[in-house]
């Protein structure tokens, strides 16, 4: 770089690397802290008690322990972080972390359906800050952007999702300047390549493992069929159409609750355990299959044949999702609209004839992420790393789904009064 201006070629790749690393380090910390959590709680407990399964009282008990663990973060400076609804958040620093990650590490590992992004969003944003305020330079304010990406592509598992995640964010929510692809794309790819390396290893190092989005077996698909679309146009609009009434009706129980935030997150919590519980009941289904952000029950829903069941998960986790989203729970929006659209995607195979599996939940999935995120790109490539092992095919119910999802979105948000929530 010359004299006039110019970062430094250590400013734009080295330092965004290193950071990208810690990043990559804290998020998997703190996921790995969220999972073992849950396997405390809602496994190593329950046995050691000698508990028969997951009784009732005990998805209410853990429910309800996760409200009060959120209402203490309330109190906390930052008040937990963001709101899900409000979308994706480059904003928290050290002293909003703490109540940020409380927040929640009580809404993940309790049960909530809501996804990972959110907090780990919040220690690169931390991370990226820390070190700016240090430097103190213009040229160090991308590494906030930079260290997001690495903690978020812990769990996204692929850097290109990520990465096309985090511009499609920036893209929507400031207008591109032309230096961008210097000064700002070459740090966060810098920052996302070191970040992976801590996930998959290097040399005799095997890396960290952390759980990721799989659908399992999902067979070949070698060659698009007409009836394919067809049933995706059907699954698509079902899958968007679940994630967003969902969400218009968490930004009304999101209204309600500020009432009354303490009750709210209560009764939220008793709700979403009632439904875990009656859906088990109804359909011999885990509560874990409601509960949670949906990530690792994933290849459950898609290796299943009872389509009623499929589509009363589909329905009841929409619902569950709804709740977690209104009553004042913290977490990210995208993993549950996955799981929603896989769900719907996996139903729509076993109920229109002549469907193959992949291309409705390619379908399903990138409808659901688009209608969520408003996002197409991201819930393209998403959809795609997900379902591409059936065969090149499934890229084009992909791009249906993608395009279905947003339209779907646009048009209800355009016809929706100014006055209520997107």
């Amino acid at each position: 770089m010359d004299a006039q201006g110019k970062r430094p070629l250590a400013t734009l790749v080295g330092l965004p690397a290193v950071v990208g690393v810690a990043a990559a380090v804290l998020a998997t910390a703190f996921t790995s802290l969220v999972h073992g959590g849950e396997w405390l709680f809602w496994t190593w407990l329950p046995d050691t008690l000698g508990l028969a399964g997951v009784p009732w009282w005990w998805v209410l008990l853990l429910l309800v322990i996760g409200a009060a663990g959120v209402a203490a973060a309330t109190r906390l400076p930052g008040h937990g972080g963001h709101h899900p609804l409000d979308g994706f958040a480059f904003d928290i620093t050290a002293r909003e972390l703490p109540s940020t990650l409380l927040a929640a590490a009580s809404s993940l590992v309790f049960g909530v359906v809501l996804g990972p992004e959110a907090p780990l969003l919040a220690i690169g944003t931390s991370l990226g800050f820390a070190v700016h305020r240090r430097l103190g330079t213009d040229a160090s304010r991308v590494l906030v952007m930079a260290a997001a990406a690495a903690a978020l592509g812990v769990v996204l598992g692929n850097p290109v999702v990520t990465m096309l995640l985090v511009l499609e964010a920036m893209f929507l929510s400031s207008r591109p300047r032309p230096e961008q692809p210097l000064y700002q794309v070459v740090p966060i790819l810098a920052a996302l390549g070191s970040g992976y390396v801590v996930r998959i290893g290097i040399d005799d190092w095997p890396g960290t493992h952390v759980p990721e989005l799989s659908l399992g077996d999902i067979g070949s698909y070698p060659d698009l069929q007409v009836v394919d679309l067809v049933g995706g146009v059907v699954v698509a609009l079902v899958a968007g159409g679940l994630v967003i009434a969902a969400m218009r009706a968490g930004g009304v129980a999101r209204r309600l609750a500020a009432r009354r935030p303490f009750v709210a997150l209560l009764v939220g919590a008793l709700t979403i355990g009632g439904l875990a519980v009656l859906t088990r009941a109804a359909t011999g289904v885990d509560v874990s299959t409601v509960l949670f952000s949906g990530q690792q029950s994933l290849s459950t829903v898609t290796a299943s044949t009872a389509a009623g069941t499929l589509v009363a998960v589909a329905v009841v986790k929409s619902a569950a999702y709804s709740v977690s989203l209104g009553t004042g729970f913290h977490g990210g929006t995208i993993f549950p609209s996955v799981f929603i659209g896989a769900t719907v995607g996996a139903a729509g195979a076993l109920l229109v004839p002549g469907t193959a599996l992949a291309p409705q939940l390619a379908c399903g999935i990138a409808a659901g992420v688009a209608a969520a995120a408003g996002m197409p790109v991201t819930a393209l490539v998403l959809a795609l790393l997900l379902c591409v092992s059936a065969g090149p095919a499934v890229t084009v119910p992909a791009i249906l789904g993608a395009l279905v999802g947003t339209l779907l979105k646009g048009l209800l948000n355009a016809r929706r009064p100014a006055t209520v929530e997107s």
